[in-house]
């Protein structure tokens, strides 16, 4: 019987977009984080650990990244908005497993959630971190991403008795965020529109798929057969 294929969120939104970029991050380590990007989420987790606002004053909080400005800022901004949000915690950095069938091949979902929020009306909110510099999506992008439609199913699967589920997106540099709902009949044709990738992932087909991305495509100088046909024309 085949092993169910693992797949992170941010790996289902390039394997919809371009197979072949997918095939390419496999074959290299992982993308390694920023420093800047690292720094702040360290700090954040040991915001949260300390148990919240009211527990670590800010001052102790940014000790160890008072010499970073661009980091420092971020916290200071996330610090006065938890002292509004802390009572709605129930999770924080939370690893969410799921195995499901799509298109007949079966995956098995992984991601961490940067946090996990109580609603007024019974339902979730699961608010994902973003450290770096806009431009900020819009909604209806998000509505469609595929990312965010396996956060979506992951949240939903962990926590079967909270509805609806909702995901954020919180911009820590410009202090936004953006908040979205998928609908039953989005949810279900975002999924769908996943079962031509996912088959030919599971049959190893590597495709290329040409579109805006190709444009801050990290491998378009490093074997991708389509950039290096349009630099010729």
């Amino acid at each position: 019987m085949r092993q169910p294929i693992p797949l992170t969120p941010t790996e289902v939104r390039v394997l919809a977009r371009c197979p072949l970029h997918y095939h390419f991050l496999q074959q290299g380590p992982a993308p390694i984080q920023s420093v800047l990007d690292s720094m702040v989420r360290e700090t954040i987790q040991r915001l949260h650990a300390a148990g919240g606002p009211a527990r670590l004053s800010l001052a102790d909080c940014l000790n160890e990244i008072a010499d970073q400005p661009e980091a420092k800022s971020m916290v200071e901004g996330y610090y006065h908005r938890l002292e509004h949000d802390w009572t709605g915690v129930i999770a924080v950095n939370e690893t969410t497993q799921l195995r499901i069938s799509i298109g007949g091949v079966s995956l098995a979902l992984r991601a961490t959630v940067d946090r996990l929020d109580k609603t007024r009306d019974g339902g979730i909110l699961a608010i994902l971190f973003r450290t770096e510099n806009g431009p900020l999506p819009v909604e209806n992008d998000l509505r469609q991403d595929y990312a965010m439609t396996i956060y979506h199913a992951l949240v939903a699967a962990t926590y079967p008795l909270k509805r609806p589920v909702r995901i954020q997106e919180l911009w820590l540099q410009s202090d936004q965020r953006i908040t979205i709902e998928l609908s039953e009949d989005e949810y279900r044709r975002n999924l769908s529109e996943l079962r031509d990738p996912v088959k030919a992932l599971a049959r190893s087909e590597v495709m290329a798929r040409p579109g805006l991305q190709c444009d801050t495509c990290a491998f378009k100088h490093r074997g991708c057969p389509v950039y290096a046909h349009k630099t010729t024309e």
